[in-house]
């Protein structure tokens, strides 16, 4: 978990085995300043990098809902080195269509290999965030319905979020 506002991009919690230091970490952020997407990714691409299960598949997913200060240059200079890393990126623009539009579909059409990478655009009328989530590639992860966020089978797919609520 990441912000990209403020003075800078502050790491609150990394890739954990315990789901409660994920939401620990969304409870503490603050909402502040601009958002610097380029620089978020870039340290998000970062924290990847040292994870610790190297067999994982490296993925950044985004929700953006301010306008991106980043030019459309910077963004597709990121996106052709994330490409080269192997990093799919997902992001979910709930805000700002007009404005960013045009500069997120860039950065994903570049950086996107075999479909591993997606835009999803929320309406402001589309009702609650996680709803249109749920029906999205992102969740979905290809052609399998029943697939987890991860992609995961087995037991633990058929409950919301992939995660036994018991």
């Amino acid at each position: 978990v990441l912000t990209m506002a403020g003075t800078s991009p502050a790491v609150l919690a990394t890739l954990p085995q315990d789901i409660s230091n994920v939401f620990a970490g969304i409870h503490g952020s603050k909402l502040s300043g601009r958002v610097g997407l380029a620089t978020g990714i870039n340290v998000a691409q970062l924290a990847l990098k040292h994870r610790q299960n190297k067999n994982q598949r490296q993925r950044i997913i985004a929700f953006v809902g301010s306008p991106v200060a980043d030019s459309e240059e910077t963004l597709v200079q990121l996106a052709k080195k994330l490409k080269k890393n192997n990093v799919a990126v997902d992001i979910i623009s709930f805000g700002e269509h007009e404005q960013n539009g045009a500069k997120l579909h860039k950065l994903i059409e570049t950086v996107n290999s075999h479909d591993n990478s997606h835009l999803v655009t929320v309406p402001a009328d589309a009702g609650p965030l996680s709803d249109t989530l749920l029906s999205s590639q992102i969740v979905l992860d290809g052609d399998d319905d029943q697939a987890g966020p991860s992609g995961s089978s087995g037991p633990a797919s058929r409950f919301q979020f992939g995660v036994d609520p018991n």
